[in-house]
């Protein structure tokens, strides 16, 4: 684990796939995450309508910004400012380029440097699919440390990740056990308002010991390689997964948390 260099593997990963298959899971065919975004953006919108805030008294920080896909959704939101982050360069530069009026800098969250970030300067940050992707605890502890001090007092973070019962790691990506999230969230002075699920279907069951559940998310995963059958799977689970993600209170997939800075 100590010889992986995470902005080196996300700048050469980026460069040979600059869309949602570079950001999401490289595994799977561009056409089905494709599916998997469009599926965020909805249970995206449903958490940023439980913020108490006002959009144009607003400012947001964007943590892992990728694709540019919650950038995007908080201009769309009203958000009176968004600033983006990224680990790599490329990614500052191309939405430099498709957001001009917005700010982007390059920053590793888990840094103690934050490239000019203030402290309490936004009234929210996000960092949607990024934090399991520090790979080292200690340096995941001091992400959070860091995104607590951006925010005002009150201020809010809105964060996903996958919260399981028994934590796993590969090189790039870790599962942390859903205590240890908590508890880091607790010491850093964050109470969690609101979890939802982000997917039920059509991702990864990491929370679920079932074994239909994970044999469906075999099947589908080895379909969905292809680009033509996952467009098919993910049209046709996209109206299931939807109304699943409303349904369900707990899924056996990714989580969104709410959290708010006390």
């Amino acid at each position: 684990m100590d010889s992986f260099q995470p902005g080196a593997y996300w700048e050469e990963r980026l460069r040979a796939h600059g869309d949602e298959r570079g950001v999401g899971d490289i595994g799977l065919s561009r056409s089905y995450n494709s599916w998997l975004y469009k599926v965020r953006r909805h249970v995206f919108r449903r958490l940023v309508r439980r913020l108490p805030l006002a959009p144009d008294n607003t400012r947001v920080l964007d943590i892992g910004s990728g694709t540019g896909v919650y950038v995007d959704e908080w201009h769309r939101w009203g958000a009176k400012e968004v600033t983006g982050s990224d680990i790599t360069q490329i990614v500052v530069d191309r939405l430099s380029r498709r957001f001009p009026a917005d700010r982007f800098v390059r920053m590793d969250i888990g840094d103690a440097n934050l490239n000019g970030l203030q402290s309490g300067s936004r009234e929210v940050v996000s960092a949607f699919d990024v934090l399991f992707h520090i790979v080292d605890d200690i340096r995941y502890q001091q992400a959070i440390r860091n995104i607590a001090s951006i925010l005002v007092p009150g201020g809010w973070f809105l964060y996903s990740d996958n919260l399981v019962q028994k934590g796993s790691r590969i090189s790039h990506y870790v599962s942390r056990e859903e205590g240890t999230i908590l508890e880091t969230l607790a010491g850093n002075g964050f109470v969690v308002r609101k979890r939802m699920p982000m997917f039920v279907l059509m991702n990864d069951p990491v929370r679920s010991g079932r074994v239909l559940r994970r044999w469906f998310s075999l099947v589908y995963r080895l379909a969905c390689r292809g680009e033509l059958a996952g467009s098919i799977v993910g049209r046709t689970l996209y109206p299931v997964e939807l109304a699943a993600t409303k349904l369900v209170k707990s899924g056996p997939s990714t989580e969104l948390l709410l959290c708010q800075r006390v």
